[in-house]
């Protein structure tokens, strides 16, 4: 069976979960140093040296613990929250690049069948879309040797390259884009139907609105403090909860369009 949309979308928004298990695995719960007589039995039951330093880190809750030897070259700071916060941005811009690829990947599956409506039936948005000229050629003359021939593969290749190289579906406006290449009327409405939290169109697009903001700081200004006459660089600070939430409210969002393709195309 071939992978939906959907499917890709559940593979991406996966690899941003697992990045949450990653930093709960890692970031050290611990408030004291490695007690000495632990470490001897510890090191003793592991036939190492005694006298060897080892670094002991604590997941969230206890519930994972991680041994390093002297030799790792490793301590405990590594894995603090200011270290290990990388993790949480790789979540969100994980989570805001599935629904990116989402996007993208349900205008080019639908395409086809969007064109084989009546000309005025097609949705504007997809109308507008230009493909090149030699597409067309290639096109024609797969017609022109077999007249059972579909070309479609290769429109949706170069529908494909077209989107990739100039949408980006991220944003408030691009994702409406997005909504009206589909064919999707009512677009905010309706989404805001399939997400019961929210109590207004406008409360959604602020979501979206916060969550690409935070991903575009993380991206495009390595998610330092912009200063007028810097002293010395600063970091913004993310929690793990704003990584949750952020991955949550993607996963949220694109399951209630989803079910909007599922109705309208």
């Amino acid at each position: 069976m071939a992978v939906t949309p959907k499917d890709a979308f559940d593979f991406a928004i996966a690899r941003a979960r697992h990045q949450l298990t990653l930093y709960d695995i890692l970031h050290d719960s611990r408030q004291r140093n490695i007690r000495r007589d632990w470490k001897e039995r510890f090191c003793e039951f592991m036939r190492w040296p005694k006298s060897e330093k080892i670094v002991r880190v604590d997941g969230a809750s206890k519930q994972s613990m991680l041994i390093l030897r002297e030799s790792v070259g490793l301590t405990r700071s590594e894995f603090a929250h200011e270290y290990l916060s990388e993790i949480l941005r790789g979540v969100v811009t994980a989570s805001v690049s599935a629904l990116d690829r989402y996007i993208h990947d349900q205008v080019t599956d639908k395409s086809l069948q969007l064109l084989r409506r009546a000309e005025a039936d097609v949705p504007k948005e997809l109308r507008q879309i230009k493909v090149p000229l030699l597409t067309a050629k290639r096109s024609m003359e797969k017609l022109r040797g077999d007249s059972s021939a579909r070309p479609g593969a290769l429109l949706k290749a170069e529908l494909r390259e077209i989107l990739h190289k100039e949408e980006t579906f991220q944003s408030v406006a691009s994702v409406e884009k997005g909504a009206k290449m589909l064919g999707i009327r009512d677009f905010w409405g309706r989404i805001l139907a399939e997400l019961p939290r929210f109590s207004s169109k406008g409360e959604v697009q602020e979501e979206l609105r916060a969550v690409t903001h935070r991903r575009n700081q993380i991206v495009h200004e390595a998610d330092l403090i912009i200063q007028e006459r810097p002293r010395d660089t600063k970091l913004r600070d993310i929690g793990r909860s704003d990584a949750e939430n952020a991955l949550a409210f993607v996963e949220e969002f694109v399951f209630g369009v989803d079910r909007l393709v599922a109705e309208d195309c």
